[in-house]
């Protein structure tokens, strides 16, 4: 009897484990950060909510957002004063009229998020590339500390030479030591050029002089040269005859006279 039940303990065993396995599969954050009065926000490892989180003029005074996804969402007039978003991520984001006042934003992404432009096309000025001026949209409570370029300084109206930089550029609460980032892409290119016609030569191979042209060049026609050379070889006979005739003549009356 005992023989016959092991295979059943053994099938009941496997099962057990396949569950306990799919249950450990199950992501560690199943919950959202955050969900109240239709504003939703997962946590980055969830994802951001499809199509963005819908928090416009949301109050989210000191809320725990550390980790939240907010690519997309739309923050207008949300307030985040004493909320804790480090390393949360805002790429994209409306942050129009958004308030910062004293968050915790250490390690933040802010690239796209309307404070700076995720990317800056420039035409050069000059040989050297062109000068760029990097003006930040600030929602309330934030500031910008500066920008570098792989570590080095990099100062607004600064030359960008010609191809892309990026630019990573901070930013800073009433926190002390914290400071968010956000990248900007500077694309500069040099100035299109229009198509010009080739000059015009000053002198030509044949001169306008003997270049044909109208009837003129055309020369007469062979009919008419040939009337013209024998009309022409015929007055020129009928004068060499009269010549003679006349000739013929004085020498007739010389010998008549006594």
């Amino acid at each position: 009897m005992s023989e016959k039940r092991t295979p059943v303990r053994l099938l009941a065993a496997l099962a057990l484990a396949g569950a306990l396995a799919l249950a450990g599969a199950a992501p560690a954050f199943a919950d959202p950060a955050y969900s109240s009065g239709g504003c939703d926000i997962n946590r980055a490892v969830d994802g951001p909510v499809a199509g963005g989180s819908k928090c416009a003029g949301a109050d989210l005074s000191g809320a725990k957002l550390a980790q939240s996804a907010f690519q997309g969402a739309d923050l207008s007039g949300a307030t985040l004063a004493r909320a804790d978003v480090q390393d949360s991520n805002f790429q994209g984001a409306n942050l129009t009229g958004a308030n910062f006042s004293a968050t915790r934003i250490v390690s933040a992404d802010f690239t796209g998020a309307g404070i700076l432009p995720a990317t800056l096309d420039v035409v050069a000025d000059s040989a050297t590339g062109a000068a760029v001026t990097l003006t930040p949209t600030l929602p309330t409570g934030l500031t910008m500390t500066g920008c570098t370029i792989a570590g080095e300084t990099v100062e607004s109206g600064a030359v960008f030479p010609l191809g892309q930089s990026g630019v990573v550029c901070s930013f800073a609460s009433s926190r002390p030591n914290e400071t968010a980032t956000a990248l900007v892409m500077i694309s500069v290119t040099t100035p299109a050029t229009t198509a010009t016609a080739p000059p015009v030569p000053v002198f030509t191979e044949t001169p306008a002089a003997q270049a044909p042209s109208g009837a003129a060049s055309q020369g007469l026609p062979a009919g008419t040269m040939n009337i013209l050379l024998f009309g022409g070889g015929g007055v020129l006979l009928l004068g060499i005859v009269a010549l003679i005739v006349r000739g013929a003549r004085g020498a007739s009356r010389g010998r008549g006279r006594p």
